[in-house]
């Protein structure tokens, strides 16, 4: 089997869609992990810097999450009519939402990610920050109902389930986090970013041990045998995506253990300089990873296709 323009398609828009969600994750999460616990030298104007721009950078996530959505709604919308013709997709689209587990889900995960926004405002109550990181939350983990185990059923379909939930919401800490934490970095005094810096370090080391788990969990139910690694598309997205995942560490590890600590020495600023590159690099990566993601939900496990392999 090779992959089709249609099934690329249906990945991308679903890795977009769910890369934008969990950005909007990361971002209300990291207001309300990583700000309150700054350091009281920074308490006015750079705060209000950061949180400002934190706000800008919701609204952006979530017209990604939503437009990326729309388009992975027609995506699926003309795969369900087996026709390759978008017309036909946008014909059947308000019964797909009405009558299908797929649409139920889309339209609770925008609504809760949009009713999240909302509620966050600018950012500067901390009640509604923790109530909004509440709503994105369990939008997050809604995407598990769009999995492979969620289709399967049975006790596998159920671990499945619950690895993809926790999967989704350390992805969501982790790499949605990594823009928010690039803007925290950049706006305060060396100090403070270094505490930020090493607070998200350790967040991060749970994120990546959770990811760890939960893929390896994944791989093992889903890809079935050595064989189906190499033999299968979902076999070989699935190491792509963990090939990227191994950069994804190599840079996190430099990060913590090289950059952030130089924070804080006579090389501060230039610490400060090229831990930003660093940061980037690492969000483009894992915008990579959730995209592979995206096409690795859309392709039939392994299992499935790697019989003959065994």
């Amino acid at each position: 089997m090779s992959l089709s323009s249609a099934l690329i398609i249906r990945g991308i828009a679903r890795g977009v869609h769910v890369a934008g969600s969990l950005s909007v994750f990361g971002t209300v999460a990291a207001r309300a992990i990583l700000i309150p616990r700054s350091p009281g030298g920074c308490r006015s104007e750079c705060d209000r810097r950061a949180v400002a721009s934190l706000a800008r950078l919701l609204r952006v996530s979530l017209v990604i999450a939503v437009t990326a959505g729309g388009v992975w709604l027609v995506a699926e919308s003309t795969y369900i009519t087996g026709s390759h013709q978008i017309r036909a997709g946008i014909a059947v689209l308000a019964s797909v939402l009405r009558d299908t587990n797929f649409g139920h889900l889309l339209i609770a995960r925008v609504a809760l990610l949009a009713l999240s926004a909302v509620i966050f405002g600018d950012g500067r109550q901390h009640g509604r920050v923790a109530i909004a990181t509440g709503l994105a939350a369990i939008a997050t983990v809604l995407q598990a109902g769009l999995g492979h185990g969620a289709a399967m059923g049975g006790p596998e379909g159920s671990a499945l389930a619950v690895a993809l939930a926790l999967h989704v919401v350390a992805a969501g800490l982790w790499l949605g986090g990594l823009v928010p934490l690039l803007i925290i970095v950049a706006t305060t005094p060396l100090g403070d970013a270094y505490l930020v810096a090493r607070r998200f370090s350790r967040l991060g080391a749970i994120c990546v041990a959770t990811l760890t788990a939960t893929a390896g969990l994944q791989g093992y139910l889903l890809i079935g045998s050595p064989g189906a690694l190499v033999g299968t598309d979902y076999g070989r997205v699935a190491f792509a995506k963990l090939a990227l995942f191994v950069v994804l560490l190599g840079i996190a590890a430099h990060n913590c253990f090289r950059l952030t600590p130089g924070l804080i020495g006579p090389s501060g600023e230039r610490s400060r300089a090229r831990l930003r590159r660093n940061i980037i690099g690492e969000a483009l990566v894992g915008v990579c990873v959730i995209i592979l993601a995206g096409v690795l939900l859309e392709l039939p496990p392994g299992m499935d296709m790697g019989g003959v392999m065994r």
